[in-house]
This record gives structure tokens, C-alpha cells and sequence, in this order.
């Protein structure tokens, strides 16, 4: 069973949460943010469900911690609601949010795919440094700085390639404009911000002279942008 770290303050969501998920997972729970970190300097999870109210250290303050020392996928469970939350929660470094109530069906879906694509990572990142996504859909060489979709080689420039693989890397996270700007720039201006619609435009344009129609970057509306898992081909 994959080992999930619940870090969730209040009682009675932590017994809910433990039926509704104990007979598909190893679950562990802490009660607040600074228990949390101690659990993790002795033990590895699969995934982390984060609240973002708790006693001590926040579920945000705790989110960049864990971003400081590692790529475990987070989760965020919370009942902010504010889309000013959202942004912050993904600038941090969680890769999903989901605002209380949910449903727990949906909640299960969302770990799934999260766990889904870390095993996904873990395997495809080989000695030689290739991405490859969707039944070699989608090819990214690391060491050679190419990309083929559909088998077929696509130019990028240097800023192009970089923003693709680091949607690639992560292709459940949504990343601000404002976070990519800052990973591949080191800095955020919000003058240049423009820079970064300007090359997701390059690139979805490059991708469909391959396939007219394929969406390779996701807009998601007011928060930023997300990889599309291209389908394969038959």
C-alpha cells in the first residue's frame, strides 16, 4: 500500500478520513505542522495530504519545508476557498487543492493520479535523461535537448525547451505565470510576465504543425498553466 501522511488538525475530518481511505492506503496522521516535520525526518511517504489551518507551522509554511528537501506530491485539503489561496498553495510547491466539502470519491481520484504520475516520473527519468510521456507520444532528451511528438522532431529554443520540461517533470502541477517566470528567469517582474503566454503561443503552435489540434499547455484560468498528456496515436 502506498504510504499517505494525512496533516489534519481537526477530529473529526481525521476520522473520516481514516474510512474512507485506510483500505486503500498506509495511513499515517498528525495533528499539526510541527509533528509533521518531525514524522519526516524519520520516514518516506507516497503523497501528502496538507490542511492549511493548523496549529504551529501553517499547512503553507509547511509545504515550502517539505519543497526545501523534497518532490513528495502534496495535496492540499482546506476550506480557503479564496482563489488568492489556490495560487499560493501551487507557488509553494503543492501539485493539487481541493477546497472543504469534497466528495471523497473525487479526493481518491485526485491521490491516485498524483501517485500515478510520481511512479511515472521515478520510472521514465532513466540513466540517459528521457522524459517520455503517453507510449513515447511524447519524447523529451534531456542530454540532447531534443523533443519528438508523433515521432517527429520539433525545434524549440532554449527558453521553449526549458518550459516544457519543467511542465513535463510535473504534468499534475498547475504553474503560476508568475512561478515560472520566477524558475526559469530567478526572478518575477510583472512586466514580463508576457514572456511567458509568448513562448506557451510558440510552442502550441510548433506542436500542431505535428498534429493540427493538439493541445500540448493548458490554460487554467486566472492560476496559470498545466501539461496536456497528448494522447497516442493508434
Amino acid at each position: 500500500m502506498k504510504k499517505i501522511l494525512i496533516v489534519e488538525d481537526e477530529q473529526y475530518m481525521q476520522e473520516l478520513m481514516q474510512i474512507q481511505l485506510q483500505s486503500q492506503f498506509n495511513l499515517t496522521i498528525s495533528g499539526n505542522g510541527a509533528d509533521a516535520l518531525q514524522i519526516l525526518e524519520t520516514q518516506e511517504f507516497d503523497l501528502i495530504l496538507l490542511d492549511v489551518m493548523l496549529p504551529y507551522i501553517s499547512g503553507f509554511d509547511l509545504c515550502k519545508e517539505i519543497r526545501n528537501s523534497s518532490n513528495v506530491p502534496i495535496l492540499m485539503v482546506t476550506a480557503r476557498t479564496d482563489l488568492s489561496d489556490t495560487v499560493k498553495g501551487l507557488e509553494l510547491g503543492a501539485d493539487d487543492y481541493v477546497t472543504k466539502p469534497f466528495e471523497f470519491k473525487e479526493l481518491i481520484a485526485r491521490m491516485k493520479s498524483l501517485l500515478r504520475r510520481s511512479a511515472f516520473n521515478e520510472d521514465e527519468k532513466s540513466d540517459t535523461q528521457i522524459l517520455s510521456l503517453n507510449n513515447r507520444t511524447l519524447v523529451i532528451n534531456l542530454d540532447n535537448r531534443s523533443v519528438t511528438f508523433d515521432h517527429h522532431l520539433i525545434e524549440l529554443t532554449s527558453k521553449e525547451f526549458q518550459l516544457l520540461v519543467l511542465l513535463a517533470e510535473s504534468p499534475e502541477r498547475v504553474f503560476t505565470r508568475e512561478k515560472l517566470l520566477e524558475l526559469l528567469w530567478d526572478y518575477s517582474d510583472e512586466r514580463e510576465l508576457r514572456a511567458i503566454d509568448s513562448h506557451v503561443k510558440n510552442i502550441r503552435l510548433k506542436f500542431k504543425k505535428v498534429r493540427p489540434g493538439a493541445k500540448i499547455i493548458q490554460t487554467v484560468w486566472g492560476v496559470g498553466y498545466q501539461l496536456i498528456i497528448p494522447e497516442a496515436r493508434v
